[in-house]
């Protein structure tokens, strides 16, 4: 079996195509989760000839072939119209010369007719005979553009909200935190991240902090108006008064994955 070596992909975009969760990694049975299961994200590999040699599951989502019908086939002639072929064998041929990756969106002939956009992510491999081969990461366009313009939206909203709002890891660290909540606790959002409650609030009387967001990551039943008292570096001759809610963002299967407070 050969291993191979991926070189560089860079991170713009042009027109075009090449072509002829455990708690600890392996824990437990597969599950989908995340972003790449979410776009069903497709793999596969072709030799210097642009035939492709490795077709994964999801490719076969995405164009339609099975594994049986792709492989042996030169891409250009499965995937790409007549109108796009010489264009796609020209940057097959560019990144297969310069090594150089590709990243980009390009219209693919499905197998029921179709003609859709696919976003590729394109590089050279070297195995360890030092043979090339290309492989290319793939996913609907359409798709893709939804979830980039929903992550926007739900970031835009969150940093300009009013509303304090954090999340926690399960080890009741901070991976996220907005503006308002920054203001509120009178700590940087940026010194918050990575640090447990008790660290990065050692003003407050943590304890029945952390013992509602345990409850909460445990059972799964949020716990509103939640208060708390205490004094903030920004103001620290003053006490000020808290009402905070929490919730559980929950994975795949209902597994707590997060904490969410609402101030």
């Amino acid at each position: 079996m050969s291993r191979w070596q991926a070189e560089g992909v860079p991170g713009m975009r042009t027109a075009g195509l090449f072509g002829g969760e455990g708690d600890h990694p392996g824990a437990g049975a597969p599950q989908r989760s995340g972003l790449l299961d979410l776009l069903s994200v497709a793999a596969v590999l072709l030799d210097a000839e642009g035939r492709i040699v490795l077709w994964s599951p999801q490719a076969e989502e995405l164009f339609g072939y099975t594994s049986q019908e792709a492989l042996g086939q030169y891409a250009a002639r499965l995937l790409v119209d007549d109108q796009h072929v010489e264009l796609m064998i020209r940057l097959f041929s560019e990144v297969m010369r310069t090594g150089q990756g590709w990243a980009g969106a390009f219209p693919v002939r499905h197998k029921d007719g179709s003609t859709r956009l696919v976003e590729f992510r394109n590089m050279r491999l070297l195995d360890d005979r030092g043979d090339f081969y290309a492989l290319g990461i793939a996913t609907d366009e359409a798709a893709l553009r939804q979830v980039e313009r929903d992550l926007a939206l739900s970031t835009r909203l969150v940093s300009q909200s009013p509303i304090g709002l954090a999340v926690l890891d399960t080890d009741l660290r901070y991976v996220a935190v907005n503006p308002a909540l920054a203001q509120i606790n009178g700590v940087r959002a940026e010194d918050h991240l990575g640090r447990p409650v008790r660290e990065a609030l050692p003003f407050l009387d943590v304890d029945p902090i952390e013992a509602a967001l345990l409850h909460v990551l445990t059972s799964g039943e949020p716990l509103i108006d939640q208060h708390s008292v205490g004094r903030t570096p920004a103001d620290p001759d003053n006490d000020h008064a808290w009402s905070a809610s929490y919730y559980r963002l929950d994975g795949p299967g209902g597994r707590g994955l997060r904490a969410l407070i609402v101030m």
